[in-house]
Order: structure tokens, then C-alpha cells, then sequence
């Protein structure tokens, strides 16, 4: 069952909402709720669940740092794999590593990073500095 709502949209999107509608030859309203759909977690997936997994994310990202040391000895510039706080795969590819995890872990949160020199990389963004006008 549907329910009518008024939800505002930017211009832009809405334009490109209906591009994909007129391309489809479907209803606008039914390209959203579509789209609106797949970008949603499935009802199955309620918000504990989320918190979950934010739980698994920074439980491994914890535990990557504390390794990071001994894993900076070992295999610096290669990429690795943490799962429940240990070192479960190592590869200088990270295509060939991901391959791998994904076969043997597919529904669990694993860590894979590089490992560098530092255990999280700081990224610094420069930003114009906008003077008021005279």
C-alpha cells in the first residue's frame, strides 16, 4: 500500500530523477521509491544491528592500532586483514587479499588497510580563504 507525501527535493535531482523515468518510461514516483529502497537497509536490518556493526568497525580499527607495531615490523607496505583482533591474511596486492576475505569471511566486518607508517593516515585538506569584498 501506498502513502501520498510531500517530500522536498533539489531541482537537480528531481532533473535527474526524471531523465531516468522518461528513459524507463515509468512513473517518476516509482523510480524514487525504488531507488529510495535500494538505498535503504532492508527491514530485516534493524538499527541495532547497524550499531552492531559499528561496534565490529571500531572493535577491529582498535585492534589494527594496538597491532600496529608488530605488524609495521613485519609487513610494512603490504596490506592486511584483522578479524576478532588478530592477523587472519596478509598480501602486497589488496585485490588478490580482498578476493580472498570476501571467500572466507563473506558475512563478517574485516579490517584491511596498508600498512604505513603510521596506523591511520592523516589527511590534510587545504581550504581558500574567501576575503570580504571591499
Amino acid at each position: 500500500m501506498a502513502e501520498f507525501v510531500t517530500v522536498s527535493i533539489p531541482e537537480a535531482l528531481l532533473g535527474r530523477a526524471k531523465k531516468l523515468a522518461r528513459v524507463q518510461r515509468r512513473p517518476v514516483d516509482v523510480v524514487i521509491a525504488e531507488l529510495l529502497d535500494g538505498a535503504l537497509p532492508p527491514d530485516e536490518q534493524p538499527a541495532a544491528a547497524v550499531a552492531d556493526d559499528d561496534a565490529a568497525i571500531r572493535r577491529e580499527m582498535e585492534a589494527y592500532i594496538s597491532l600496529h607495531p608488530a605488524l609495521k615490523a613485519d609487513y610494512m607496505g603490504q596490506h592486511v586483514a584483522i578479524l576478532d583482533g588478530r592477523l587472519v591474511d596478509h598480501d602486497p596486492n589488496p585485490v588478490s587479499l580482498y578476493e580472498r576475505i570476501a571467500a572466507r569471511y563473506p558475512d563478517r566486518f574485516v579490517w584491511m588497510t596498508a600498512v604505513e607508517e603510521e596506523p591511520i593516515t592523516t589527511l590534510v585538506f587545504r581550504s581558500p580563504r574567501i576575503a570580504p569584498e571591499r
